[in-house]
């Protein structure tokens, strides 16, 4: 990964209205998770499986902190669960956007439902454009289809005087955590 495409990736991220921040490892991309948590006054979030998060002891952490991870489940949406947290599986630094596929443990809805939206990356993750990210699928998982959802900032949307309203269709804020992980450059 070279830092040219983790700056062409955040300066469109920023375009598209995301927020982020960066840290040099795991350990502090976990710290700076909690203190974003904190300061959001949110202690239930609607996530992933933490097993599915790549953040080693993020959930002995959340847990010591107060913090309550909810699975989603599409039969009871509890729409008290204001934030979402997930990973990426790929970021795309041509347009800033992230690629999330569906797989156990990982629904499409912390992405999608709650008011606010973190993602937790890795800069190993950071792909110059699609082609590049689709390119390297194929090589580690032959013959695997993927679905996947394609987030590019808040949602937004222009009423009929073209008034900007975030929120109205998905999260009003996208947090992005990135962080250097041991297979970065």
């Amino acid at each position: 990964m070279n830092a040219q495409t983790i700056t062409t990736f955040i300066r469109n991220w920023e375009r598209w209205g995301g927020t982020w921040e960066q840290w040099d490892n795991p350990i502090s991309a976990r710290l700076a998770l909690l203190r974003y948590l904190k300061e959001q006054h949110r202690t239930e979030i609607l996530s992933w499986q933490v097993e599915s998060l790549p953040i080693p002891g993020l959930a002995t952490a959340l847990n010591d902190a107060g913090f309550k991870l909810f699975p989603p489940d599409r039969r009871i949406l509890n729409p008290d669960l204001a934030m979402g947290l997930t990973s990426a599986d790929a970021a795309l630094a041509a347009s800033g956007s992230l690629a999330l596929t569906p797989a156990p443990g990982r629904s499409w809805l912390p992405a999608l439902i709650p008011i606010s939206h973190i993602t937790l990356l890795p800069t190993s993750r950071i792909y110059a454009n699609m082609a590049s990210w689709r390119q390297d699928w194929r090589q580690t998982r032959p013959g695997e289809s993927v679905r996947t959802l394609i987030i590019s900032g808040p949602s937004v949307s222009d009423d009929i005087e073209m008034h900007k309203h975030y929120g109205m269709f998905g999260p009003r804020q996208v947090h992005l955590i990135l962080f250097h992980d041991e297979t970065s450059a």
